[in-house]
């Protein structure tokens, strides 16, 4: 690669890592809201033919993510077009035969400015988000099994080298570096994700613990990382 072509390809990368990083940051702002807020989510009470999990995912797009969008405009105002959206649709490869498949995204977000760095429509240009409840510990192979997803997968429109991830936590003997040390034991002897560095705990919003950061080999491409919240809803869960 030239040095000019390098030059082109870091600059798309680090004004992509900035997107994405101010909208994890942002995520994690409305996560404070909930806490904030007193929500109370009853797995009894509430009428809903919805998968509790995706209840919980419907309440942070639907009622924070969607309806306080000034706070990220605020701080990163390209960012103004933003949209989050509950179970999107998309078509991948799979790559185990090659046949076109449904991608179920659980928040897919798109409009991030970014139309010009990777040269498609700003639609078509997005960031996923996957969720998992964590009720035990060993969910956690329920969790890892979305990373193999995201390994595995060739996605037909411009999915970002950046994949996302939340952990619903509803144990409260469960924090998140119990949870960060028991993802990182599956990974270690995992047969078929390939981890280029195990998750390692960032900062992305000093108000918050518990933001960490993976890297692994996608089979189809080069590496990608992942953001992973874990979110304590211990205290936001009622039975």
């Amino acid at each position: 690669m030239s040095k000019e072509l390098e030059f082109i390809q870091n600059r798309k990368n680090t004004i992509t890592e900035n997107r994405i990083e101010n909208i994890i940051w942002y995520i994690i702002e409305c996560y404070l809201l909930i806490v904030k807020n007193n929500e109370k989510y009853s797995k009894t009470l509430i009428k809903t033919k919805l998968k509790f999990e995706n209840y919980l995912r419907n309440r942070l797009v639907e009622d924070y993510l969607v309806k306080n969008k000034t706070i990220l405009i605020q701080k990163i105002s390209c960012l103004n077009e933003i949209n989050f959206i509950c179970e999107a649709e998309k078509e991948y490869i799979d790559l185990q035969d090659n046949i076109i498949r449904s991608d179920k995204i659980d928040i897919y977000i798109n409009k991030l400015g970014l139309q010009n760095e990777w040269k498609n429509n700003d639609e078509n240009v997005y960031f996923a988000l996957e969720c998992k409840r964590i009720t035990k510990l060993s969910d956690s192979t329920r969790y890892t099994s979305d990373i193999q997803k995201f390994v595995n997968r060739k996605h037909i429109n411009t999915r970002l080298p950046f994949e996302g991830q939340i952990a619903f936590i509803e144990d409260k003997n469960i924090n998140h570096v119990v949870l960060c040390n028991k993802i990182n034991e599956i990974l270690e002897t995992h047969v078929t994700i390939v981890t280029k560095t195990p998750l390692n705990e960032i900062v992305l919003n000093n108000k918050f613990n518990g933001v960490y950061l993976s890297v692994h080999e996608r089979n189809s491409e080069a590496n990608f990382s992942i953001y992973h919240l874990f979110f304590d809803y211990s205290n936001i869960i009622d039975d």
